[in-house]
């Protein structure tokens, strides 16, 4: 078994972490993750992460020990992205950075650990990461960021912080890709539940609010976007 230990965080292994994640050529991916949930004890948590590390290190992983901020679901029997506000809750865990994990075996944690998700990125995205979610979904946050808040980030000793976001033309990006996609939408036909009869999406949003193709037509939008 190859040796793995746990590396003690100061302040220049921000360093570390940014090298981890903008492509360091010993480093094929990486992601990140805690065994804590809010809803346990703070024995059942201690519990969790020890074997957390047993479990990495049986799977021949070093990892860094960093505290993670996320706002975790309170209900599991519902998706974190489909989860109401008022059962979001602040959650401050004890998290580990681990280079060179896949994606299989992060996926693997963090539905055997039942957390919301971890965060992961590989030398494919050079500084950028993606939320896995235990359902197996994903989601872009976007370029590796310092000493920035966040609702979910990570904090290396030394109150230095490191997040992901999306910047400013990530977002024009996203707005324009929706808004073709909105324009291709309204192009197309739907059933009028009335009359049976084909119509346009641009048409059918021109109707009364109340009548059922303009409830159909406007669903479909927000599903769009």
């Amino acid at each position: 078994m190859a040796f793995t230990k746990t590396i003690t965080i100061d302040e220049s292994s921000l360093g570390r972490v940014y090298q981890h994640v903008s492509g360091n050529p010993n480093v094929k991916s990486w992601g990140m993750m805690s065994g804590f949930r809010a809803v346990n004890t703070k024995q059942q948590n201690k519990k969790a992460n020890k074997q957390l590390e047993s479990d990495l290190r049986g799977m021949n992983l070093g990892f860094f020990k960093v505290e993670g901020h996320w706002k975790e679901c309170q209900d599991s029997n519902i998706s974190w992205q489909e989860c109401p506000p008022d059962k979001l809750k602040d959650s401050v865990e004890e998290s580990y950075f681990i280079p060179n994990i896949d994606e299989d075996a992060l996926l693997m944690l963090t539905k055997k650990y039942n957390q919301d998700a971890a965060v992961y990125g590989d030398k494919e995205n050079k500084g950028r990461a993606q939320l896995l979610f235990k359902n197996g979904q994903k989601e872009d946050i976007g370029q590796f960021n310092a000493n920035k808040i966040s609702n979910a980030y990570s904090k290396l000793k030394g109150d230095r912080s490191f997040l992901f976001s999306k910047s400013a033309d990530d977002k024009k990006d996203k707005d324009k890709k929706s808004d073709t996609k909105i324009k291709d939408l309204l192009k197309r036909t739907i059933n009028n539940p009335k009359t049976g009869n084909k119509i346009k999406v641009g048409t059918a949003l021109q109707y009364d609010k109340n009548h059922p193709v303009y409830k159909l037509a406007q669903q479909m939008i927000k599903t769009t976007k």
